[in-house]
């Protein structure tokens, strides 16, 4: 289908398909593209929803959904992708374009509530409403039937896989994995410049001498930085 995107950020990932085929053609070189939706599991940095709100709930922190939290996406754990990426590899067409994708649609607000319960949490207590996102796209699902006619079955359940998920981050997101996660946990910008307050960098900063220098310091300065009119917007959850 002809390309469409609604952002810089997706822009540059139609720019560099339309390079690598162009190197087909000019050179006859083989090549495969994929176009993957949502990914979601262990290890994942936090700036990403489903880590960010495991994090956020965990630490006692509100959960911001952009707009009404009525935005769908699909989300796809890891090990079914990297499956994807080995069967696209060994038996995929040369010179093909293959979409990976799960087949269920979710709302950004059940997503919160899916992690909520599995931490025994409320969601009404701690899910807020932010502004939206600049062009934040209500919808995208991608036809991955190219590539279940290659064979690919989804293993991991939404259920088990976010179970899974939940407890990596029990388990490791608390030591210095990543190091100060600061920035990583606020919101995505919605346009402009957004700062938080002190008392949001200290709660996640913790209660080391160390942490709360950095914390004081990152209170100091901005945490995203965009233009006034940026043309085009969000990046995906």
């Amino acid at each position: 289908s002809l390309l469409e995107p609604t952002n810089p950020y997706s822009a540059t990932k139609a720019g560099a398909e339309m390079l690598v085929m162009a190197y087909g053609r000019s050179y006859d070189l083989p090549y495969l593209i994929t176009r993957g939706n949502n990914v979601y599991g262990p290890h994942q940095f936090p700036e990403k929803a489903i880590p960010k709100f495991i994090m956020l709930a965990k630490r006692g922190l509100q959960i911001p959904l952009h707009g009404d939290g009525m935005a769908t996406r699909s989300y796809m754990h890891v090990a079914d992708v990297a499956s994807a990426f080995d069967i696209i590899l060994h038996h995929g067409e040369d010179r093909s374009v293959y979409n990976i994708g799960a087949q269920e649609e979710r709302t950004i607000r059940s997503v919160a509530e899916d992690i909520c319960k599995e931490l025994n949490l409320n969601a009404d207590d701690i899910v807020t409403y932010v502004k939206d996102r600049q062009f934040n796209d209500r919808r995208y699902f991608i036809d991955c039937s190219k590539l279940l006619a290659l064979g690919l079955k989804q293993e991991k359940s939404w259920e088990d896989g976010l179970r899974e998920t939940i407890a990596w981050y029990e388990k490791n997101g608390e030591n210095d994995y990543w190091g100060n996660l600061s920035a990583a946990l606020v919101a995505h910008p919605t346009g402009g410049h957004v700062t938080a307050s002190p008392n949001v960098f200290e709660e996640i900063a913790g209660s080391t001498a160390e942490g709360k220098a950095e914390a004081a310091e990152e209170a100091n300065r901005p945490v995203f930085f965009e233009p006034a009119n940026p043309g085009a917007g969000s990046v995906d959850p």
